[in-house]
C-alpha cells in the first residue's frame, strides 16, 4: 500500500471507525485529521498533548518489513518517532519488541515491560 493521506485515513476507519480521538499501542492520543501534522496538539488541564499523527512500519522496512497493509498501524508521531525503526525499544519506561505470530509471515509489536 502507497502511504498517502487518503491510504492513511482509510487504515484510521479500518482500526478505529469514525472516532475522531483514539491512542496508539503506548497510548498516544491521536486525532483523525491531524494526519502528518508533528504541531497539532490540544490543551488538557493546561497541559499541550500533541496528538498528530502518521503510519508506523510493525516491521521496519530496514528490517526486512513491508508496505503491506498487515504490516502498518496508526500511532502518535512522538510514539513513532520514539519507536524509529528499531525491533526493540522503550517508549516512556515500556520496553516493546516486534516479534513474528506464529505460522504467518505477519509481526506483531508485543509490551514486555
Amino acid at each position: 500500500m502507497r502511504i498517502t493521506r487518503k491510504n492513511a485515513l482509510r487504515l484510521w476507519f479500518q482500526y478505529y471507525g469514525n472516532s475522531e480521538y483514539a491512542e496508539d499501542f503506548d497510548g498516544g492520543l491521536m486525532y483523525r485529521d491531524a494526519y502528518g501534522r508533528k504541531d497539532f496538539f490540544i490543551r488538557e488541564n493546561g497541559k499541550k498533548i500533541y496528538c498528530g499523527w502518521n503510519i508506523h512500519h510493525i516491521l521496519p522496512i530496514g528490517r526486512g518489513g513491508t508496505n503491506k497493509k498487515s504490516n502498518l498501524i496508526c500511532t502518535n508521531i512522538i510514539t513513532n518517532d520514539e519507536a524509529g525503526d528499531r525491533i526493540t525499544y522503550w517508549i516512556d519506561g515500556s520496553l516493546y519488541q516486534v516479534k513474528r505470530i506464529h505460522g504467518t509471515d505477519q509481526h506483531e509489536i508485543v509490551r514486555l515491560i
